[in-house]
């Protein structure tokens, strides 16, 4: 007892919630029409309340309006406070009980009407006063009653929200004041007990420091960079390259220092003294290494005239002389001294570079730690100028307060002087000809929206508690059965209430349709479980599990195949009476006798089909099912016939289903009433039958006479084709002899097609 595999559970699907509101509408309805009528009585006889309606406006004189104070005095939330008070109402209609008491029945709880006030947007403050009362007189004078009391009690407020408020200020502003000079004199005593002129004047010059110092750093940075690229250009040079590309580096250093020194400050004239200090030590500098280059060219030079002299001569000897000349071998040896000595000075330039190196990579070492030391000394006295500045902040922030607060006083003052707030009635007081409540579309409308909300979810909720089967889910789902298909509930000519031959006396209609649908999807099952015996039965009775067995057999015999018929419902079996024959001799002839069932089985008048009745009445007949070899009973015709279709009792009201079903030769189809049978009864009844083969079931009785078909086109949608033709009227009769359909009028082929694509649309199940 499996479900199919190709079953799929859909978790969520409109069609659902359509098929709930077509199969339970009548509930719907019922609900809709109880609000609707609860509505229109109310509307009859609720007690008609009027309403009566006034506004008033406050406003400013334009001449007088004062800018600071117009944004606050526009909030009209102290006046909407008021009126709302529930005290303002109590006070106004105090003063009314001793004159409309009496009028109102005696009763305090009509003094106290609904009281409502709303904000008109415009200029100034407007509002609209509205009371709804049974009695329009009282309403009238409880409205002006209230706007006299209103606008005496706005004076008061007035007045003392007036002198509330200037107090307040006055104190704020002598607080502030207070403030201002304490903060004041914390910036006199810092100033002082710092010494922020000397701070001030000190920060500047360590600026000024710091930027030459920097400035120096930067000179030297360059000519180091320069040197170490130079150096393996520079090995082996003479001493004259050597000394100019060590000026030209130097020269290169002092360049740049003095472009920064000119433009690297222009605070507190720290800028002139950093310039005058760069040029002033770069132009010692620039005659410090003239002086030295020209003394090193002086040596340089007349050594290199001596080689150049003597390099002359030996060439003006050396025309007339050998070269093993005395005087020739002298000047050569001189000539040598003389290089060498050149030699000795460029590897003494060479190594001057390379101390120049190390010497500049000390003095930057130097320069950082003046440098850092410099640096925090100059930022200990800019911490001190930032601590001033946050004292006179404060001290600029209480004047601003100081000041607004003085304003608003002021403002407030020449208010109180000039009075140019206004008080107006723009609409007296008067009542409305038509009730304000009941509101008949408010009322209609909830009706209509309440009856059709409460009930769909009656709806809901009688579906999501219906143990009822309804739809393919309850079968293969929940109770875990296959669902062979179902069949409509028949209402034509005279079925009702009789167990008949739908399938051969109403051919013509859907029945037959139902049935050939059915008997395709029963054979399929039966041959996948190998077995020739058909045993129909129900959880109880009136499930329509008799009338499935005969329509079920007889479309068997209709495909050609020999079908034997059993009327297994010993106690209380009617097949006989379908085919108009006797009861006896039946089965229970048959197993008391100890003779072969087909003795017993009889020709019926439909070809194809033979029908055993269910014999004598037996009391007993659990005690003569289990006396009988059933397996051994039924093979004896097995052979004979194509198929056996057994109707048996309901599984719940007798034991003779159980011990039927247990026959290893039997294999069982379930019938079970459409929202009827419970599906509890179902799966109680489905254990009483034990480890039997239930190859599935079907659903009976779907009444789809009642409602539309689209419910249980999706519910059960393998007979939803033959439901269009139940449904619609299709017959055969719609088509001629050849198989053509016979014409029909544009509506009625408007209403199949429009139909039709509905069906395709909506009612699709993939």
């Amino acid at each position: 007892m499996q479900p199919t595999d190709n079953f799929e559970q859909k978790k969520v699907d409109p069609r659902v919630y359509l098929g709930i509101i077509v199969f339970r509408w009548k509930l719907i309805v019922v609900c809709f029409l109880y609000c609707l009528l609860g509505g229109v009585g109310y509307l009859e006889f609720a007690p008609k309340q009027y309403g009566t309606l006034a506004q008033i406006m406050l406003y400013r004189d334009p001449s007088t309006t004062i800018e600071s104070q117009n944004y606050h005095w526009q909030q009209s939330q102290t006046h909407l406070a008021l009126l709302q008070s529930e005290g303002f109402k109590a006070r106004v209609a105090e003063k009314l009980s001793a004159l409309w008491l009496p009028r109102l029945g005696g009763d305090p709880r009509a003094l106290l009407p609904e009281f409502i006030v709303r904000r008109v947007v415009g200029q100034g403050i407007t509002l609209t006063l509205s009371v709804n009362n049974t009695h329009p007189a009282y309403a009238r004078a409880f409205l002006r009653l209230a706007i006299k009391d209103f606008q005496t009690q706005r004076e008061l407020v007035k007045q003392a929200s007036y002198g509330s408020a200037s107090e307040i200020l006055e104190e704020e502003l002598a607080r502030i004041k207070d403030q201002i000079r304490a903060a004041e004199d914390e910036v006199i005593e810092y100033q002082r007990v710092n010494q922020m002129e000397y701070v001030q004047a000190k920060g500047q010059l360590e600026l000024g420091y710091l930027n030459m110092l920097v400035t120096r750093q930067q000179q030297l940075s360059t000519e180091k960079w320069m040197l170490e690229v130079q150096y393996p250009r520079l090995k082996g040079q003479s001493a004259e390259v050597l000394r100019n590309a060590l000026a030209m580096t130097r020269d290169t250093g002092r360049v740049g220092s003095m472009n920064d020194g000119s433009g690297s400050s222009t605070e507190g004239g720290g800028g002139g003294t950093n310039v005058f200090m760069s040029t002033s030590s770069a132009a010692v500098m620039e005659r410090r290494d003239n002086k030295e280059n020209a003394e090193a060219g002086q040596g340089w030079q007349s050594l290199r005239v001596q080689l150049a002299r003597l390099e002359q001569q030996k060439k003006e000897l050396a025309a007339f002389m050998q070269p093993e000349n005395p005087k020739l071998r002298a000047m050569d040896d001189e000539i040598a001294a003389l290089t060498k000595e050149l030699k000795l000075h460029a590897d003494l330039e060479y190594a001057n570079i390379k101390e120049r190196a190390s010497a500049i990579d000390i003095q930057l070492d130097a320069l950082e730690e003046a440098q850092r030391r410099w640096r925090n000394s100059y930022l200990m006295a800019s911490k001190k100028g930032s601590d001033l500045r946050h004292l006179q902040m404060a001290v600029q922030r209480l004047e601003t307060m100081y000041a607004a607060l003085y304003s608003r006083l002021n403002d407030l003052r020449v208010e109180r002087e000039i009075k140019a707030e206004h008080f107006s009635v723009l609409e007296p007081v008067r009542t409305g000809e038509e009730p304000a409540w009941p509101d008949p579309f408010k009322i209609i409308i909830a009706a209509i929206v309440g009856g059709i909300g409460s009930g769909l979810a009656l709806a809901m909720l009688a579906y999501f508690f219906d143990d009822k089967v309804q739809s393919v889910t309850d079968v293969e789902a929940t109770i875990g059965v296959p669902f062979l298909g179902g069949v409509p509930f028949w209402v034509h000519s005279d079925l009702v209430g009789r167990v008949r031959p739908i399938v051969s006396e109403e051919h013509r209609s859907g029945a037959a349709e139902a049935y050939r649908a059915l008997r395709t999807n029963v054979l399929a099952a039966v041959e996948k479980a190998g077995k020739k015996v058909i045993l129909v039965t129900s959880a109880d009775s009136k499930e329509g599990k008799t009338l499935t067995s005969l329509n079920l057999a007889l479309m068997i015999a209709k495909t050609g195949k020999k079908v034997l018929l059993l009327d297994m419902d010993l106690r209380r079996g009617v097949l006989h009476k379908s085919f108009e024959l006797e009861r006896t001799p039946g089965i229970v002839d048959a197993m008391n006798d100890h003779q072969p069932l087909s003795r017993v089985v009889q020709a019926t008048r439909h070809e194809n089909l033979w029908f055993a009745s269910a014999g004598s009445i037996e009391k007993n007949t659990s005690e003569l099912l289990h006396s009988t070899d059933l397996e051994a009973f039924l093979g004896e015709v097995t052979g004979q016939y194509d198929y056996l279709v057994l109707d048996s009792a309901p599984v719940l009201r007798v034991t003779d289903t159980v011990i039927l079903a247990a026959c290893p030769l039997v294999c069982v189809i379930y019938v079970a009433h459409a929202n009827r049978t419970s599906k509890p009864v179902i799966r109680y009844s489905l254990d009483m039958l034990g480890d039997v083969h239930v190859i599935g079931m079907i659903v009976n009785s779907i009444e789809m006479h009642r409602i539309s078909s689209l419910y249980y086109a999706y519910q059960y949608p393998n007979y939803a084709y033959y439901s269009y033709a139940y449904r619609y009227g299709y017959n055969y009769d719609l088509y001629d002899e050849h198989g053509r359909r016979v014409a029909q009028g544009p509506f009625m082929a408007t209403r199949r097609a429009v139909t039709k694509w509905f069906r395709r649309t909506f009612m699709s199940v993939g």
